[in-house]
């Protein structure tokens, strides 16, 4: 598989603070100005106010409560096309950044060599603040002694590679979050630290001495022009602006935060239907949801969860496969995934640390008994 090529001279824009709303809008805008043949381009910020940022395949009511949200005054997007989980972001208190590369779209992009790329780059811009004791646990996670600092990923978002990630600067408002949140107990089965309070770690802890946007910026630069790639600064075009204004106005809507969730599927959910939810824990945290009719056939389906797997339709499509089975038909249920999950367009970085087909059956599975289950 070959990996992406990546152009040594990338055009360079430092955002600053953001909203929520623009910064899940200046994404895709950037993407498509890299698709349109603008060359690849390195971004970025801090941001600019406090609120919740939901992954483009996580179950919204899973992991929020948006009625505690709104008498809170809590900002709710939803990432667009880019996975992971739900985030908690305070103002000021994490930064992030994005390396958007064009791609072939004859060649699918090799994402664990962008990775393996792009790790030693953001552990010099580490070093370079003090922050040296932080390492990668799989391909994504940057941890320090076994708490979350932050994280690196690679996406294939269509019509181009993203890569990047966000660094925690300094404490959030941990008891407003957990007001807010709801965290399914098989997600942090496995972390060393299971107290949110403990789990969140920061640069500043690390480094012993308060670490800014600035400071990041600058050692993330410097460290990719020693890696050899040159950047040229700039803003955003007067296009990309009106592309912005457009979508900022669709991401906090209530339609795109509630793409995937379980109370909106049980509420179209056919009359008469059974519906149960379940979650299961592989490398990464999935769900399902199911309505079964009298004869216990699958009449609805939905697959969620906290992922990085691209294209991003992939889990509307395995949810779309599974109507019609016969719930008790485990051999046909997997087959019905895999005919979706492991084709030829479907692909996630790290794949040794990724979803599995059989991780989206299990979640299947226990939705299919929770649908059954008396009363």
């Amino acid at each position: 598989m070959a990996a992406t090529a990546v152009p040594q001279t990338w055009r360079y824009l430092d955002l600053g603070r953001q909203g929520p709303y623009e910064n899940a809008s200046v994404m895709p805008v950037l993407a498509r100005s890299v698709a349109e043949g603008s060359g690849p381009i390195a971004q970025t910020s801090v941001w600019g106010s406090t609120h919740l940022n939901v992954g483009w395949f996580d179950d919204v009511d899973a992991t929020l409560d948006l009625e505690r949200c709104r008498e809170l005054g809590v900002s709710v997007v939803r990432r667009q096309l880019y996975g992971g989980g739900t985030a908690f972001y305070d103002a000021g208190c994490a930064a992030m950044w994005g390396f958007l590369l064009p791609k072939d779209p004859n060649d699918r992009a090799d994402l664990d060599a962008l990775l393996e790329r792009f790790q030693p780059v953001l552990l010099d811009a580490l070093e370079r603040i003090g922050l040296g004791e932080v390492g990668f646990e799989g391909s994504s996670d940057l941890r320090w002694h076994g708490r979350k600092l932050g994280a690196l990923t690679a996406q294939d978002v269509m019509v181009c590679t993203s890569v990047g990630g966000f660094l925690n600067l300094a404490k959030p408002d941990i008891d407003l979050y957990l007001q807010v949140v709801r965290i399914p107990d098989e997600k942090f089965k496995d972390k060393a630290v299971k107290d949110m309070r403990e789990y969140v770690c920061t640069a500043e802890e690390v480094a012993g001495h308060p670490v800014t946007y600035e400071d990041f910026r600058d050692a993330l630069l410097g460290a990719l022009a020693d890696a050899g790639i040159r950047l040229e600064p700039g803003g955003l075009t007067e296009g990309e602006q009106y592309g912005l204004s457009k979508i900022s106005a669709r991401v906090g809507s209530d339609d795109a935060i509630r793409r995937v969730s379980s109370s909106r599927f049980r509420e179209s959910a056919p009359a008469g239907a059974r519906v149960g939810f379940g979650n299961h824990k592989g490398r990464k945290l999935c769900r399902a949801g199911v309505a079964l009719d009298e004869r216990g056939v699958i009449v609805a389906a939905m697959m969620a969860g906290d992922m990085h797997v691209s294209p991003g339709d992939v889990m509307d499509r395995v949810a779309a496969a599974l109507v019609g089975a016969e719930s008790n038909d485990t051999t046909g249920l997997r087959e019905r995934i895999a005919r979706v999950f492991e084709s030829g367009d479907v692909h996630q970085a790290d794949e040794a640390m990724g979803v599995t087909t059989d991780d989206l059956l299990a979640a299947l599975r226990k939705a299919i008994e929770d649908a059954e289950a008396p009363g």
